[in-house]
């Protein structure tokens, strides 16, 4: 019926009018909505009313112009979205209120923060904004994602645009994180597949990059069965410090250059179920550096099963130093698992464990360059991480000098994620690293093998 159809473009439109220059509280925009939605029944009542009665003109043309009127009304709400820059925007984020124990810092800590992760690998901040938004008509998508009271070279977390340039291909550019893994960064990303641990795995935190600053490309292939993506760019800039003395290139005040790096990543979606993904980070120019990841995932009912494979190198980045007293290079590999079970709708039980081999040259990695060869104290990165070379029960280094003497750990992270409700998620986990060496400092200042620590948290999305 013509006056249906009409309601039908009323009713897909209903939900506009909110986008409007003027700012709005959520209560009165469901005010708004809901009062269109009634209105909208009352009209639906009467062309029903009406069709069923043929020898009402009168009122058949009245209820035409309540239609029409209240799509004027939503044409003109969407024009004036448009005009001020709100249609296709949309503004989400998160703030991660805890509480956590440490036995190496030995102090009870409350705060805020993004909920990024637990530490190690941190991107400060009190929260974490996101700011999406499609142009109508073109396609081009940006993405903005701040992260409010962290420090200059973390408070942009991704600024990005993308630009459709042929059916499933897109171009991509700007400040991007990095691709590796199957954790995401915040702890709200992808709840349709349970949600991760209060802190990520040892590979996130000290195994790979952070973030790229770039240009490239996206690909969707097969209906949606392969996704590719890559971008040539700048790598961590905020941590590009030298440790590849055989680099030229030097600016005149004595700082180098940045490092430019190729990232890839590659995805196979099995199915509905499941999917497999290749990535890599190979970079030159300041640091030079090799890493590349496999990565998969399996959820299916109450089940969810992650893992990865990680493996790296960087040059000039170990502890040990050759006869002429240069920093040899680093090696790493990794792995990585997951397996979180829905114990009801609402509580995942989850269980990780993590493994990070780093004996080459007297350790070190991505994030973990040239370790402290001096005595260990609780600031040093060794004493932090659990990495670096061997050390003894005095704190001493066990086999100086050695090719394999640098400490692997162990990470075993237990936790529970309930889904309070759509917008809160209430987190508990107890986390334990063990380093093959006594490479972490307690309280007392005594070299041990293992660090715990206990947290919650409440995650408040929007």
């Amino acid at each position: 019926m013509e006056f249906k159809s009409k309601l039908l473009v009323v009713a897909l439109a209903a939900a506009m009018p909110w986008v409007s220059a003027q700012a709005q509280s959520q209560a009165d925009l469901q005010k708004e909505i809901a009062a269109l939605r009634a209105q909208l029944q009352a009209l639906q009542q009467k062309v029903e009313s009406l069709n069923a009665k043929t020898e009402a003109p009168a009122a058949s043309a009245a209820v035409a112009q309540q239609v029409n009127r209240l799509e004027q009304r939503l044409d003109l709400a969407d024009d004036e979205a448009e005009k001020t820059g709100f249609k296709g925007m949309k503004i989400n984020g998160t703030i991660e209120a805890g509480a956590g124990y440490d036995s190496q810092i030995g102090s009870n800590n409350f705060g805020a923060s993004s909920g990024s992760t637990l530490d190690d690998k941190t991107y400060s901040g009190y929260g974490m904004v996101q700011i999406t938004k499609e142009t109508q008509g073109e396609g081009v998508d940006w993405t903005l994602r701040i992260l409010p009271g962290a420090n200059q070279e973390n408070l942009v977390h991704e600024a990005s645009i993308s630009i459709p340039v042929a059916d499933g291909h897109r171009v991509v550019g700007g400040v991007i994180p990095d691709y590796q893994g199957y954790e995401y960064v915040f702890p709200n990303a992808n709840p349709t597949l349970g949600n991760q641990l209060i802190s990520h795995n040892a590979l996130y935190d000290l195994a790979g990059a952070t973030q790229y600053q770039g240009l490239g490309m996206a690909h969707t292939l097969d209906g949606g069965k392969y996704a590719v993506k890559w971008m040539i760019g700048n790598v961590d800039p905020s941590i590009d410090t030298d440790n590849d003395t055989s680099s030229p290139n030097t600016y005149s005040n004595g700082t180098k250059d940045r490092s430019v790096a190729l990232a890839y990543r590659g995805d196979w979606f099995i199915n509905e179920f499941a999917y497999i993904g290749l990535s890599g980070l190979h970079g030159s120019v300041n640091r030079n550096f090799r890493i590349m990841a496999l990565d998969g995932g399996y959820t299916h009912g109450d089940w969810q099963f992650n893992g990865q494979i990680t493996a790296g190198w960087m040059r000039g980045a170990a502890s040990n130093t050759d006869a002429s007293g240069a920093q040899l290079d680093a090696e790493w590999t990794g792995l990585s698992a997951l397996v979180g079970y829905k114990a009801t709708p609402r509580l995942q039980l989850i269980a990780r464990a993590d493994y990070l081999a780093n004996s080459k040259n007297g350790g070190g990695t991505y994030v973990i360059t040239t370790p402290t060869q001096n005595t260990l104290t609780r600031t040093g990165d060794d004493a932090a991480t659990g990495l670096g070379p061997v050390r003894a029960s005095d704190g001493t280094i066990e086999n100086a000098g050695e090719v394999d003497n640098g400490a692997n750990l162990t990470r075993l992270t237990l936790g529970t994620n309930y889904q309070i409700n759509s917008n809160a998620q209430w987190k508990v986990e107890y986390r334990i690293d063990q380093s093959s060496g006594h490479n972490f400092v307690d309280t007392n200042g005594v070299a041990t093998r293992q660090r715990s620590r206990i947290g919650t948290a409440l995650v408040l999305s929007f």
